[in-house]
């Protein structure tokens, strides 16, 4: 959470607000943002075997997302906003991932968790250039590409498959990052049996435990929180 907040300041700084700090810092985080969005997305799927329901929880992120993406395509070009629309950003990726866990989840909990963990490690690497190239790639030889006729089916964007004007300042495709999530449903039967080291399962800081319990408000209360920000900012500096 901490790094995304960070991240979003970086492109909010120069996408926004012209400011070449934010540009040098997010060409400087750059090449670790997969990384860490990979970290979000896995620790989503470990939450899986935590919630008491999982498909009411996706329908209600699901509700958020497409009002988020209804506010960032239609409402803030309206404002001068620019590059804002999302059409399949986190959320509508977590929404759809925690619908499908939910309608699954029978038959998901009767594959061994090593079998899952391995299984989902696998389709990821086979998947790994899908989002760039719509690739399967098992080795250098063993590979299909998705024929260039689907890029122009314009409703494939949610699997990953994008058509040539296709854009969303946040996107998270159903392929290849649900496996990433499957990954972190199938660690997770092993962390809810408490296998982990104890040390996992203290609380070590109050502050990151509030904002881990509470992810989805700051998810959606950081980018006004910066915009207020900003605005002082660029108010401060004009009047100096």
């Amino acid at each position: 959470m901490l790094c995304m907040i960070f991240y979003h300041a970086f492109i909010f700084m120069y996408e926004q607000y012209d400011i070449v700090f934010g540009y040098k810092a997010y060409n400087f985080f750059l090449p670790v943002q997969p990384h860490f969005s990979c970290m979000f997305i896995f620790i989503c799927g470990i939450c899986c075997n935590l919630s008491h329901n999982n498909l009411k929880r996706g329908l209600k992120i699901l509700i958020i997302a497409l009002a988020l993406n209804f506010i960032t395509i239609i409402i803030l070009p309206k404002l001068s906003f620019v590059n804002t629309a999302i059409y399949f950003g986190i959320l509508n990726f977590f929404s759809i991932s925690l619908i499908l866990y939910a309608l699954l989840e029978k038959f998901l909990t009767k594959i061994p968790p090593f079998v899952g963990i391995l299984l989902s490690l696998f389709f990821f690497w086979l998947f790994r250039f899908w989002r760039s190239s719509g690739t399967i790639s098992l080795w250098k030889d063993i590979s299909y590409t998705v024929p260039d006729s689907a890029y122009e089916i314009k409703w494939l964007f949610p699997l990953g498959i994008q058509s040539p004007e296709f854009f969303s300042a946040d996107y998270f495709p159903l392929i290849p990052f649900i496996f990433i999530f499957f990954l972190g449903a199938f660690f997770g039967v092993w962390i809810k049996k408490g296998c982990l080291p104890s040390f996992a399962y203290q609380e070590h800081s109050k502050f990151l435990s509030w904002l881990g319990q509470n992810c989805l408000i700051v998810f959606l209360i950081h980018l006004p929180i910066l915009y207020v920000i900003l605005e002082f900012y660029t108010w401060v500096v004009s009047h100096i």
